[in-house]
């Protein structure tokens, strides 16, 4: 449809527009005439709350989402008011829908489904189809015939297969911390670890696919001798280059879609800009911010189970000394950061430093699949490399207080795995649509 998407209704006839907008894997603004609409409506908001959803969100997940979280927020309005002088006046809702959906794993579509069974290869020609989509019709034939077959592929076998759908991902640097594109022996090592151990059944919806039971240890120097571990479950191959391939779809659509957006209103408008990501959508509002320079800071950003890594607000990379990719959003907010981690985000834990390692994170070129420390999530072990302007706290239950926002803090570590009335505060990588991630906010948009 065409302007606002829905209207919240705050009583005593005051409403609130939401607008979803939709964009293109490149960036391309799918909902023209609803931009503009909202664009010639910013001029008498006192506030604008811009959300990005993260991995495997269709356009229906995404707006039911968005609604939870709002009427969540909205619900609080009984409880305690934080400490600070600001209230919302005339807020505008903005939804970000960007192209997330890659495939569906197993537990996305009913029961668990076996390795062996019709359903689970029609899984992985999903991820295929998604992965090598930019391959000429000849490579494509040849990786089909590479990983079709039952018998063990060679180590020279594996390497052709990699650099197959290797070619299917970027070629260029990041745009975002302009770090070169993976490797072919970055793509073995990912495949290698993410085949050793188990595949349970995660705990979350919002997943990035099978995972370990446990990290693997840290890899010798070289190429994975993939020939010598037997089978390679080809589907890790793609789950692998999935990730990387969405991680880097989640940077675009920020800095080439969502970037406009971010900067006329604060270029064309007063309005306090609130940023709220979740998972990959952190990753793409930070792009929006830092892409190109800002007319004056957004207000506040909240980052829900960062699918990030976790030096990207470091002053320096350790082995690279250059600064982490989002070092400049921390002088395009006003308000210190609130960035939540949890122990019970089991993706973010065990399985992203497996998948994204190495050069295409802007790391040192070093084999380190288990090393949580350079390679993790920052919703899995919080940001690093900024100790001296870095806050901790726990996740404060609704109601019951506020977060320092005060002072030369930069970046405030949330960590959500601690138990709030009986339950984990972030119980999982999906689980950021409740009463203490809601507080958060309403601590930010309070603040003096």
């Amino acid at each position: 449809m065409i302007g606002p998407f829905d209207t919240i209704d705050l009583g005593g006839g005051r409403t609130l527009p939401l607008y979803l907008l939709r964009y293109g894997p490149g960036g391309e603004v799918l909902s023209p005439q609803t931009t503009q609409i909202l664009e010639d409506s910013l001029g008498g908001a006192s506030d604008v709350f811009l959300f990005s959803h993260g991995w495997n969100n269709t356009f229906d997940d995404a707006a039911r989402n968005y609604r939870q979280f709002i009427d969540g927020y909205l619900s609080e309005a009984h409880l305690p008011t934080v400490p600070g002088p600001h209230t919302v006046e005339q807020a505008v809702l903005i939804g970000v829908v960007w192209p997330s959906i890659s495939f569906l794993m197993p537990w996305e579509d009913g029961p668990v489904i076996a390795a062996d069974t019709s359903a689970a290869a029609a899984h992985a020609e999903e991820m295929r189809a998604f992965v090598t989509g930019d391959l000429d019709p000849e490579a494509r034939a040849r990786l089909s015939e590479l990983l079709d077959g039952a018998a063990p592929l060679s180590p020279e076998q594996a390497r052709e297969a990699a650099a197959l759908v290797l070619a299917g991902l970027r070629t260029e640097p990041d745009p975002d911390d302009g770090s070169p594109p993976p490797s072919v022996d970055d793509l073995l090592d990912a495949w290698a670890a993410l085949d050793q151990g188990g595949a349970p059944r995660p705990r979350d919806p919002d997943d990035f696919g099978d995972i370990p039971t446990a990290a693997p240890a840290p890899a010798a120097a070289g190429p994975a001798p993939a020939g010598l571990l037997g089978w390679l479950d080809p589907r890790n191959l793609l789950r692998a280059a999935t990730v990387w391939k969405m991680k880097d779809r989640a940077g675009t659509v920020g800095a080439h879609g969502v970037g406009p957006l971010l900067r006329h209103v604060l270029a064309q408008t007063d309005a306090r800009l609130h940023l709220i990501g979740h998972s990959f959508g952190t990753r793409l509002l930070m792009s929006a911010l830092v892409v190109e320079p800002v007319s004056r800071p957004a207000r506040s950003a909240l980052l829900l189970q960062g699918a990030v890594n976790r030096w990207c607000f470091a002053d320096a990379v350790p082995g690279v000394g250059t600064p982490g990719g989002y070092r400049p959003a921390l002088d395009r907010v006003e308000l210190p950061i609130l960035s939540t981690w949890s122990t019970h985000d089991v993706p973010l834990r065990q399985a992203f430093q497996l998948a994204v390692r190495g050069a295409s994170m802007g790391e040192p070129d070093i084999a380190a699949l288990g090393d949580t420390d350079l390679y993790g999530a920052l919703g899995g072990y919080g940001p690093a490399g900024i100790d001296r302007v870095l806050g901790h706290s726990a996740a404060i239950r609704a109601g019951s207080g506020s977060y320092d926002l005060r002072g030369p803090t930069e970046v405030v570590m949330v960590d959500g795995s601690g138990d709030i009335d009986g339950k984990p505060a972030i119980g999982g990588h999906g689980d950021v649509n409740n009463p203490t991630t809601w507080w958060a906010l309403r601590c930010l948009v309070a603040a003096p």
